[in-house]
């Protein structure tokens, strides 16, 4: 491991070595045909400065997200070096230190325009908060005890999942409750609702500052590569394109209710297939369809093919 990352390190270095050596000849060649024909690729230099020198941060955006590794911030939004302040943690929690990390670059680089908090499908540390609210047990390891304060922090956005996937949470209490729920639609759910519930508490926190920016949320499909968000205008099932403004704490109960209703709609698509198979013509009518709030005419046709139901946000 330490190997590979000094190599990299290493090629990367020559990276800009190379860089810098072609635009030195780019600027002192006077043949333009010459000039053409050298092909510098998205600098490095122009975000990090020439060899010796050292930039100023100069980053549009604040992003909490999730410490998974497959979930690469500069590459997904097409982000250069020094465009991006990012602060990870498991579950994109907003913890003190997190803040503490938020307030420094919002107070403190005026280039800083928003901030956002992304969560994914298939969070990890979300499904073992989830696992933990189904079947609670004490902590009998020190990993165990270490995890707990992110899963008590996720907890609150379970229980909210919970109450909007039961059919009838006042009369499901404890473990009945527990036991009548769907844990993947839990865990989806709960996915979108503790983004969202993380967006609202740094917005809450941005307003005390002595500068404040809009915050915005979204999700991370690990299937699709798509960011999406809940439509809470219409607060009929939707999924939208693209980062969402963080909703009030008075919001975070429609989000879930919101997930339930398209989780619902989702039985009759094949989600996994369409998502993986990239963005053709036939998978596009099926995202316009969700996006748009329109029953399509593909989920009478998989009825009568009666093809298995895959309707999973995350592989």
């Amino acid at each position: 491991m330490k190997e590979s990352l000094n190599h990299g390190n290493m090629e990367f270095v020559e990276l800009l070595r190379s860089e810098y050596q072609q635009k030195q000849v780019s600027t002192t060649d006077t043949d333009s045909e010459n000039q053409s024909g050298i092909r510098i690729s998205k600098s490095y230099l122009e975000q990090l400065g020439y060899p010796g020198e050292v930039s100023p941060q100069t980053p549009k955006a604040a992003v909490l997200t999730c410490s998974d590794a497959r979930v690469s911030v500069l590459d997904l939004f097409q982000q250069q070096p020094n465009q991006i302040f990012e602060v990870q943690l498991a579950g994109n929690v907003a913890s003190t230190e997190c803040l503490g990390s938020i307030s420094y670059a919002v107070e403190h680089l005026p280039s800083i325009e928003g901030v956002v908090v992304l969560g994914h499908t298939g969070c990890d540390v979300v499904t073992t908060a989830v696992d933990q609210y189904l079947n609670p047990r004490p902590d009998t390891t020190p990993a165990d005890n270490t995890i707990r304060s992110l899963i008590n922090s996720i907890t609150p956005s379970v229980e909210i999942s919970a109450s909007a996937l039961s059919s009838n949470p006042d009369l499901l209490q404890g473990r009945f409750l527990r036991e009548s729920l769907d844990r993947t639609r839990l865990i989806d759910t709960s996915i979108f609702v503790n983004t969202a519930a993380m967006a609202w508490k740094i917005q809450e926190f941005v307003k005390r500052l002595s500068r404040q920016v809009p915050v915005c949320y979204g999700i991370y499909d690990l299937a699709s590569c798509r960011i999406l968000h809940v439509d809470l205008e219409h607060r009929d099932g939707s999924l939208l394109f693209g980062l969402g403004n963080a909703p009030g704490v008075i919001d975070l109960s429609d989000v879930a209710k919101c997930l339930s209703l398209y989780l619902k709609k989702m039985n009759t698509f094949d989600a996994a297939r369409f998502a993986s198979n990239g963005l053709n013509q036939k998978t596009e009518k099926v995202w316009e369809s969700l996006s748009g709030r329109k029953e399509p005419a593909v989920a009478t046709h998989k009825s009568r093919t009666g093809r298995e139901n895959t309707s999973k946000l995350h592989q």
